[in-house]
């Protein structure tokens, strides 16, 4: 089922959202940016751990028992120049390396609906296709050059590659090229989606693995997995019932936050996914927004790469929520966004956080369905929940590190379009 859906903020709250990562990566002044570091990802020693990985690197939202991080550098990896280095670690030795190369949602960001004055809605409609196509000439020169580029040194490798998967959903499955690097043993998988994500993941070949499923989980049978949510299940002495384990995946400036929300939920459940793939297997386009692109069969084929279900509510049922988090599993709600609950959530949150017991004002009940209506939709992730206080607790993929929020379960009631609560 596809659904026409934008998760577009207010433009005062979008201008104040940088890349997160990405930003901070061309910022960031490293002694390895532009150089070539393909000897050292290569070399054994790297593999062995007599050899450790070069450079400045910042933790990531982990899977399961295994760590992950980035470089914070842009390096050059096969002399062609990498938008993204990412180390996946597991009992401190390096299991796999990610070098990004091209990712669409990086390069369009959001689409910008400034217009010049005085135009007619024809004109401006004429103006931000033209904008659109612009950048879509741009990125996909990029892409094929940047893509050629690579291939032919990696048929320097292995002139004849061959092809593998990995994920046993059909929306998740990516087809790859394994090139065999034979002085190393290691293993070079290139995901090339054409005019929208060009990656490289390296593995030693006894490593390798054809599902999105952390190699602990796949070990554990559905009892021992369920147990193990529920050992995330925390209650503190203020009656917070909250799960531990969840970490914010920032969606940068991009429109993703029904992408990243998943992420945050699949990296707990034991998938290594991230958001660039999710947008290839969504079908998002190149248009600066998550229009046409297929969210809804994307949750559903997440929850079964995982081996779990998936309920889908167009309401918001508290008890429903209530007994997911208390067996361990989050909840993603999309809801209606609104800039000043929003920075009432904030101080309310905050204060709590300092020992007050703040409460809210209640939003008119007049102006709730007119906001509905005008406020833009956004995805959070619900982790746990307070009936003496009568909130909910949830995280937002924007705020990076920052602590989760507060909001009163009869807010989240009004103003939720859709829930998804994962369950056995």
């Amino acid at each position: 089922m596809k659904v026409a859906l934008f998760f577009f903020l207010i433009a005062s709250q979008l201008q104040a959202l940088p890349n997160s990562v990405l930003g901070a990566l061309a910022q960031h002044d490293s002694f390895l940016n532009g150089q070539d570091v393909t000897d050292v990802i290569l070399a054994s020693g790297t593999w062995e751990g007599s050899l450790p990985l070069p450079g400045e690197w910042q933790a990531d939202a982990g899977v399961a028992s295994a760590s992950s991080s980035y470089l914070m550098a842009r390096p050059k990896v096969f002399g062609v120049d990498a938008l993204l280095v990412r180390a996946l670690h597991r009992d401190a030795n390096l299991e796999e390396l990610q070098i990004t190369f091209a990712d669409a949602g990086s390069f369009f960001g959001y689409l910008d609906r400034r217009l010049p004055e005085g135009m007619d809605r024809k004109e401006a409609i004429a103006h931000v296709q033209q904008r659109i196509d612009k950048k879509k000439a741009d990125f996909s020169k990029f892409y094929r050059e940047t893509s050629e580029a690579l291939v032919s040194r990696l048929e320097g490798i292995d002139k004849r590659p061959r092809r593998a998967k990995r994920g046993r959903t059909r929306d998740l499955r990516a087809e790859l090229n394994a090139y065999q690097h034979k002085d190393s043993g290691l293993v070079i998988q290139l995901l090339d989606a054409p005019d929208r994500l060009l990656r490289l993941s390296i593995r030693r070949k006894e490593t390798e693995v054809n599902s999105w499923l952390d190699a602990s989980e796949e070990k554990l049978g559905s009892s021992e997995r369920l147990r193990a949510l529920s050992e995330k299940v925390t209650r503190t002495e203020r009656g917070d019932l909250v799960l531990k384990g969840v970490e914010v995946v920032p969606q940068g400036y991009r429109p993703y936050c029904g992408l990243n929300t998943l992420v945050m939920v699949a990296r707990y459940l034991g998938l290594h996914l991230d958001e660039d793939w999710l947008a290839v297997a969504g079908k998002f386009q190149n248009t600066g927004s998550a229009a046409g692109s297929d969210m809804l069969g994307l949750y559903s084929s997440v929850a079964k790469e995982a081996k779990f279900n998936l309920n889908r509510t167009s309401n918001y049922d508290h008890e429903t929520v209530r007994r997911s988090l208390r067996a361990g599993m989050p909840v993603i709600v999309w809801r209606r966004w609104d800039q000043a609950r929003d920075r009432l959530h904030t101080e309310v949150s905050r204060d709590f956080a300092r020992g007050g017991n703040a409460g809210y004002e209640r939003p008119d009940e007049e102006a709730l369905p007119s906001m509905k209506k005008r406020s833009p939709l956004h995805a959070s992730v619900i982790i746990g929940y307070n009936d003496e206080r009568k909130e909910i607790i949830f995280l937002e993929s924007w705020d990076g590190k920052s602590p989760s929020r507060r909001m009163p379960v009869s807010e989240i009631a009004d103003t939720a379009d859709l829930t998804f609560s994962f369950r056995p």
